[in-house]
């Protein structure tokens, strides 16, 4: 499998705090199954990363995964806030996104419905996608889930992540993320692992997708899609 939506960087966000925490987290992401790692930091509101820390704290790990034998390939993008999507200057979100191709752009509970049609429409003048990263949290898709269909027939991507799936986020963004799976919405499976306050658990939302939606559903969310996305940085699987 490949995340496409990770804290795994370290004394960044609300990620591990430590250097040896994030190793452990990359370790347990190995043992299930994780090849690959999308990191994405916070850049938002609360956490205004600069994206020098976030690239001497990916340099930074990829010997220290080596070291430890943790055969886990590592890339950096960031999670970027509804703040700084619709109003930082596109010269600060290029080198955040993925290959200067697709930008993870954070959802949040009360995110309104028009969000998506304004980022979609300012990420465009950048010829960037945007990947909008858990919808189910956001009350407005709870009321309208099928609001997302507009902003994927215009190109971007729809990203949920494995604690919805397993009902760690709740009733409600659980349902709604099983009903966006339904009305075939969902582009990305990712874990939006932090560390020990929030763990992977997206081996058990894959086992869960192919039970009910069946084997290549699981595939295309975490593995061929994901494949795609990282394309954009010349990753090979």
């Amino acid at each position: 499998m490949i995340d496409t939506h990770c804290h795994l960087l370290f004394a960044l966000d609300d990620g591990p705090s430590t250097l040896e925490d994030a190793v452990e987290l990359a370790a347990r992401l190995s043992a299930d199954g994780v090849t690959a790692v999308l990191c994405t930091p916070h850049y938002s509101t609360l956490f205004s990363t600069r994206h020098e820390d976030a690239v001497d704290r990916i340099n930074r790990l990829r010997p220290a995964l080596e070291a430890a034998g943790v055969p886990l390939h590592v890339e950096l993008a960031a999670e970027i806030g509804p703040h700084q999507a619709l109003r930082a200057p596109l010269d600060e979100l290029l080198p955040r996104s993925i290959g200067r191709r697709f930008l993870v752009v954070e959802v949040q509970p009360e995110t309104p419905l028009a969000f998506f049609e304004g980022v979609g429409s300012r990420l465009a003048d950048a010829e960037l996608t945007p990947i909008f990263a858990h919808p189910e949290r956001c009350r407005a898709v709870w009321r309208r889930p099928r609001a997302l269909a507009a902003a994927r027939e215009t190109g971007a991507l729809v990203q949920l992540v494995a604690p919805s799936l397993t009902g760690s986020w709740g009733a409600a963004a659980s349902q709604t993320a099983w009903n966006l799976l339904g009305a075939e919405l969902v582009d990305l499976l990712a874990s939006d692992a932090h560390g020990r306050s929030r763990p992977p658990e997206l081996a058990e939302a894959a086992r869960r997708v192919t039970e009910r939606l069946g084997a290549d559903v699981a595939e295309e969310l975490t593995e061929r899609g994901p494949t795609r996305v990282l394309a954009a940085i010349d990753y090979e699987a």
